[in-house]
């Protein structure tokens, strides 16, 4: 059986950041599509989660559990390490699809594992974590926010941490889109001139991940993507982009995005790193339930 299968991989990425005060670690985790349920879900629902849980079974060969590979990543996001700062994880940031439809028990197991970090997280929504497949309109996704109240703040889809100096920005974009109110709050968080970090479920269109992207899905299923085939977004539910995304998609790829200093993100289950504008990349990581995530050192320059 393949050992990289029991022990988490991680992908490292260093960033210098001028008069930063101390080196910094922050664990990136996407798309760990728990699918766990029991009897208190109803018998539509259950079999929908039977067939999920069972193709990822499936992409698993039988070497492991979305569930296994979950709890790995949880213990390597608690890791504290021996001596001065020796392994220690000063933030974790969960990007999406962590959990692969809202049931009662992936909802407990996740309130359970976040109860178990002990340095600070955030945890923002992917196109999964609400729905249960069938509904997937801006509404029915409004409708499920309440589920997570415990880990939004005031601005549905957008967190704002900072952590010694560089803010910590992640917003939900599993619609493809970003609403006014949230750019709004990005860019007033990145108006302060701060260096920060922007997380968000699926990856800004670049011209150097399309065509992995495409080769896999048969579909550009990135935010701002030119080039869809009308009956390919229709099949996966993505509508014409909003004012409100393009503006925020062009401001990312100008320096008026100010001190950004990188764009993490996952969706489309692959390891990705390209620029989206000069000098600033955006770095796609890795599926969790394959045990994958992404160690961000932030060191001072």
């Amino acid at each position: 059986m393949n050992a990289s299968h029991h022990t988490p991989q991680d992908n490292v990425t260093t960033i210098r950041i001028p008069g930063l005060g101390r080196e910094l670690t922050i664990l990136h985790v996407t798309d760990c599509h728990l699918t766990e349920y029991d009897e208190r879900e109803p018998e539509e629902i259950r079999d929908t989660a039977r067939s999920r849980a069972e193709a990822f079974r499936t992409q698993l060969a039988g070497e492991g559990t979305a569930l296994g590979s979950f709890r790995r990543l949880i213990e390597r996001a608690s890791e504290q390490g021996e001596g001065e700062r020796a392994g220690k994880i000063d933030f974790t940031v969960f990007t999406g699809d962590i959990i692969d439809f809202p049931s009662q028990a992936n909802l407990e197991t996740l309130r359970d594992a976040f109860s178990r970090l002990p340095s600070p997280y955030l945890y923002t929504l992917g196109n999964h974590d609400w729905t249960f497949g069938a509904a997937c309109t801006d509404e029915d996704r409004q409708a499920a926010y309440p589920l997570f109240r415990e880990w939004s703040s005031a601005v549905p889809g957008c967190e704002v941490r900072e952590l010694d100096g560089v803010k910590l920005i992640a917003i939900d974009n599993g619609n493809y889109q970003v609403t006014q109110e949230q750019f709004d709050a990005v860019s007033e968080a990145a108006a302060t001139g701060q260096p920060y970090l922007l997380f968000m479920h699926i990856p800004l269109y670049v011209q150097g991940l399309v065509k992995d992207v495409v080769k896999k899905w048969g579909a550009p299923i990135m935010m701002g993507a030119a080039g869809w085939d009308p009956d390919v977004r229709e099949a996966w539910q993505v509508r014409h982009q909003d004012d409100s995304t393009g503006a925020f998609c062009r401001w990312l790829g100008s320096p008026d995005s100010g001190d950004i200093r990188g764009i993490f993100c996952g969706h489309v289950h692959l390891d990705h790193i390209d620029a989206f504008r000069e000098g600033r990349y955006q770095y796609v990581t890795a599926p969790g339930y394959t045990n994958q995530s992404r160690l961000i050192r932030l060191i001072p320059e």
